[in-house]
């Protein structure tokens, strides 16, 4: 009996030995100490034979913390305590989301858009149920619900904004919270879906959303492209998709579609006979298309009572003022149809121009002498007034070549500057008459009155025909700075144009005509450019040379 006694007490020995072992320090601290009343096995002082113990193989040598194995004979229970695994909490996985937790209640906000499905991921199984006014919303057909979790607004809901408010419960348990759900309006175009602008032109997206909140983009930068205000800038003939969307939104967006033309221009520089009808059309389209950047004004009315007009580009309160005029003989209304469109391109591109005109004026009289060039181009039956068609049928000279107005007479020999009526014809022929006496004519008043009502004057252009030839050297050399001025004209006329700067000639005397008024009256510098090569009326196959010789100088006159 003493022997089975001393193998028993060895075999817990050896156990507790083993398991100790195996324990985290501070356990093993804990356990030092064998139970009250587990004796120590006597010592013998004879040596005996230490006896082979069987352990049974099923028998655990380590009992792992939390798991209490079934005590055998002569093993003492593990006092390891039990413990339980923590329980998984229960939330929503959304990202971007607010969590608000309020006596124990937690309540999770998200904003989203009414394009937009939200799909509500939860950390367990759960079910999703409308409550509050979110109950109605989802009767009606606004909002829909779905028991996976997603969350959406059905067609009908998506013409404004919906808040949605949604119970939350663990399919397993009781625990709930609840979420809301801003979901914001849809984003609308307040302009067109589809628009067309002209190359260099520009035009800008208008929605219900601030722009600051959008992204946009274009799918043809080539055609077309947008900046982040919204400003769209035609480049070249093309199409082009702008898609707006809702920044943080996957559906919220809009589609405008753009396409960019060449932009047709109002006056055409193919008729090969522009009239006076022609050119007021004109002129009137122009001044009502860039309004707030042009402005038409009748300055007055010709013998046979039609208007002469005047466009002007800028402030009329501007302190610098230019003239550019035409037209002032009959036969050379090429130049007319030049100025004309020389103004809409300055208009087309007034971006260009924009910053040279603050404090400048431009004014552009195309057409002086709108009967004489009625009477170049159809004859004196085109008169209206029968006592002025009779004036002009009783001179025997030819309608095409005719220079003077209704009434025979050369306007440019009747001004004020030098006018006199040496080598010139003594009645009216519409060639060379120069008037009884000075301003006798309606059109020479009226240009002069022009001038006189504005101040500020710095220079003039006068376009006539024919010769590339450039009159500017008036007898003005005992007026140091008027003539520098006017040298100064014709030198940048001259290296535009290259056509030749004549000498001083007869041509250049005080004789009668506007540019001798205004250099020798009104000491305003001006330069007659005479352009064509040929005989006027100039054919209209000399439109394109006319043109690219004098559109660079027009330009420079403008932004000067």
């Amino acid at each position: 009996m003493a022997s089975q006694k001393n193998k028993k007490q060895l075999v817990w020995l050896l156990l507790t030995a083993l398991f100790f072992t195996q324990m985290p320090a501070n356990e093993a601290k804990a356990q030092t100490t064998l139970p009250s009343g587990t004796p120590y096995p006597a010592v013998s002082s004879a040596p005996s034979q230490i006896p082979t113990t069987t352990v049974e193989p099923n028998m655990p040598l380590y009992t792992p913390a939390g798991i209490s194995p079934t005590p055998s004979a002569g093993v003492l229970p593990s006092t390891t305590p039990t413990v339980t695994p923590a329980a998984t909490s229960f939330t929503l996985l959304n990202k971007n989301v607010s969590k608000h937790v309020s006596k124990k209640k937690v309540q999770y906000q998200i904003h989203s858009y009414v394009t937009d499905t939200v799909a509500l991921k939860t950390s367990l199984k759960a079910t999703f149920e409308p409550i509050g006014q979110t109950v109605s919303l989802c009767r009606r057909g606004i909002l829909k619900i779905e028991k996976n979790g997603q969350v959406k607004c059905l067609k009908k809901g998506q013409s404004k904004a919906q808040n949605c408010q949604i119970k939350v419960t663990e399919a397993e348990g009781e625990r709930t919270f609840t979420v809301k759900i801003r979901f914001d309006k849809k984003l609308e175009n307040k302009g067109k879906s589809e628009e067309l602008v002209y190359q260099g032109k520009q035009a800008r997206i208008r929605t219900n959303y601030k722009m600051s909140r959008l992204t946009l983009t274009s799918s043809n930068k080539k055609a077309a492209t947008v900046d982040k205000k919204g400003k769209i800038t035609a480049r070249k003939k093309g199409k082009t998709t702008i898609n707006v969307k809702v920044k943080g939104s996957e559906k919220n967006e809009i589609k405008i579609r753009i396409t960019v033309k060449e932009e047709p221009w109002i006056v055409n520089i193919k008729d090969s006979k522009y009239t006076y009808e022609d050119m007021t059309s004109d002129l009137r389209k122009l001044a009502w298309k860039y309004r707030g950047k042009a402005s038409l004004q009748n300055i007055g009315t010709s013998e046979d009572r039609r208007a002469i007009w005047c466009l002007r580009i800028g402030s009329p309160y501007a302190s610098k003022k230019y003239l550019i005029n035409g037209g002032i003989h009959a036969r050379e209304w090429l130049n007319c149809q030049m100025l004309t469109h020389k103004s809409e391109e300055i208009l087309r591109e007034y971006a260009d121009y924009k910053s040279a005109l603050k404090g400048k004026c431009i004014y552009i009289i195309p057409m002086i002498n709108p009967d004489g060039v009625t009477i170049s181009q159809f004859g004196f039956d085109a008169i209206r007034n029968p006592k002025l068609r009779k004036i002009c049928k009783k001179t025997k000279n030819s309608a095409g070549t005719w220079k003077g107005n209704a009434r025979g007479i050369n306007l440019n020999f009747n001004c004020p500057g030098g006018w006199n009526k040496k080598g010139k014809s003594k009645k009216a022929d519409g060639l060379s008459y120069p008037g009884k006496k000075a301003a006798s004519e309606k059109e020479t008043r009226v240009m002069m009155n022009f001038v006189n009502r504005n101040s500020g004057w710095k220079a003039s252009l006068n376009y006539h025909s024919t010769g590339s030839i450039l009159y500017w050297n008036y007898n003005v050399e005992s007026e140091a700075s008027l003539y520098e001025r006017q040298k100064n004209l014709a030198t940048k006329v001259n290296g535009f144009t290259h056509y030749r700067l004549m000498p001083k000639s007869i041509s250049t005397d005080p004789n009668g005509g506007f540019g001798d008024w205004l250099i020798y009256n009104k000491k305003i510098p001006n330069v007659t450019v005479e352009t064509g090569s040929v005989m006027a009326p100039l054919p209209h196959s000399q439109m394109k040379k006319i043109q690219k010789e004098n559109s660079k100088l027009l330009s420079w006159f403008v932004k000067q």
